[in-house]
């Protein structure tokens, strides 16, 4: 009972703010469910999720940096910050094995979200 009032408040809390950071707690939630689908419907997917909670707190990043971006595209920001599109993408889309911590601060700070984003992207 506990586990499905935990999962409510973070269904709640993330239909109210796509964006919102989770806390440790509410990632474990998130993962633990996101796992549990993913095992049920592919057998064996297990080892291709050793970075799931990672990859779950930057999620909440991307989807920020991609409301900040607004109309402006890819391309124009890539330009004015002489950063890959690649990685610019990498980093809305949440594509760890892509994702540099220089370029996300870089980037979050462009779109004047750093201190929004800062808590997210190591030193």
């Amino acid at each position: 009972m506990r586990w499905t009032s935990a999962l409510a408040r973070l269904e709640k809390k993330l239909t109210s703010n796509p964006c919102a950071i989770l806390t440790d707690a509410e990632v474990h939630v998130l993962d633990r469910e996101v796992r549990r689908a993913l095992v049920t419907s592919f057998p064996g997917i297990e080892a291709d999720l050793p970075r799931s909670e990672d990859s779950t707190r930057w999620h909440a990043l991307g989807v920020r940096c991609r409301h900040a971006r607004g109309a402006r595209s890819i391309r124009e920001v890539s330009v004015a910050l002489g950063i890959p599109q690649y990685r610019l993408r990498a980093i809305e889309s949440g594509q760890l094995n892509e994702v540099r911590a220089n370029l996300a601060r870089r980037y979050s700070h462009f779109l004047g979200i750093d201190d929004w984003g800062g808590e997210m992207v190591p030193r």
